[in-house]
């Protein structure tokens, strides 16, 4: 049987898969929950891990450099031994010890990769010295995980991870370009690694935070589909919706946001398509429970 729960992070992304012994974590949470109300179920990835018994991850994957998957990902170090680590940057040799310093007059987006960057070299310090396997991926890869359980690896062309690679690389030598890191920045949603795992005759699309605008010409249905972006408005549209019909649809997002997240008309999308659609936080949308989670936890197996 595979499990896959989808924690509640806040405005984040973390899923954890087992199957058996094996286990595997997509993305981490931000470094913080963000405001809990009352009542409130969120939990950061690291403690979740702790919580379930988890203390060795096969794999950890970082879709991509946005702090609200990678900034639990030197908790969840703490947490659990990773075994293997896949991202889509890894600085180029010499460039490991090196900081970031990206001056404040440069744009929004530029900025904003600086900040990442140094939530995200000191943890990959951190897992290299620990001897975690360090993977990059830029391509589209194949990989068996486990017995019954594979995963597709989709991203977008290589030289999209080229641009990225020189714009961080150059801030990392101390020659930051700000056109390059505001481009580079711009396009982190777009350039996160989506899996398509595989499971006894079924499927579990994890889109990251790809607009499927960037991907929808790939769609097929599939049995469970964790929506990009957070579901936000430019996340996705009623034909990508149809065109994967899942079973079950889960949006991780935080509650409370004040930027048309979960958006609404995607959510309606949703359920025209879907079998149930399920959100990890308490969000107060139409067509969502609006109860409070821990995790939203799917199994998937032989009589399912």
């Amino acid at each position: 049987m595979l499990q896959i729960d989808f924690i509640n992070v806040g405005s984040g992304d973390a899923a954890l898969l087992r199957v058996n012994d094996y286990a595997a974590l997509v993305d981490c949470g931000n470094v913080s929950l963000g405001e809990c109300r009352p009542g409130s179920k969120r939990i950061m990835a690291a403690d979740f891990l702790r919580r379930e018994g988890v203390e060795k991850l096969d794999l950890v994957v970082l879709t991509h450099l946005h702090r609200d998957h990678i900034g639990g990902f030197s908790a969840v170090l703490s947490a659990a031994h990773a075994c293997e680590l896949w991202t889509n940057y890894l600085p180029a040799p010499g460039l490991w010890e090196c900081e970031a310093a990206i001056p404040e007059e440069f744009p929004k987006k530029a900025r904003g990769l600086g900040k990442s960057l140094s939530v995200y070299l000191p943890a990959l310090r951190r897992a290299q010295a620990r001897g975690t396997v360090l993977r990059e991926i830029t391509r589209p890869v194949t990989v068996p995980l486990t017995d019954g359980l594979s995963v597709e690896v989709g991203c977008l062309g290589p030289e999209v991870y080229e641009r990225q690679r020189q714009a961080l690389d150059n801030a990392l030598r101390g020659a930051p370009d700000p056109d390059a890191l505001q481009a580079a920045g711009a396009a982190l949603n777009e350039a996160s690694l989506r899996l398509l795992l595989r499971y006894q005759g079924q499927t579990v699309l994890l889109a990251g935070d790809a607009y499927g605008s960037c991907w929808e010409g790939q769609a097929a249905h599939c049995t469970v589909f964790k929506v990009p972006h957070h579901a936000s408005p430019q996340s996705m549209g009623r034909a990508l919706a149809q065109a994967l019909s899942p079973e079950t649809a889960v949006i991780s997002c935080g509650a409370y946001r004040d930027d048309g997240r979960p958006d609404p008309q995607v959510v309606a999308w949703l359920r025209e398509a879907s079998g149930e659609v399920l959100c990890t936080d308490a969000c107060q949308v139409p067509g969502l429970s609006g109860e409070d989670h821990r995790a939203v936890t799917v199994l998937l197996g032989a009589d399912n």
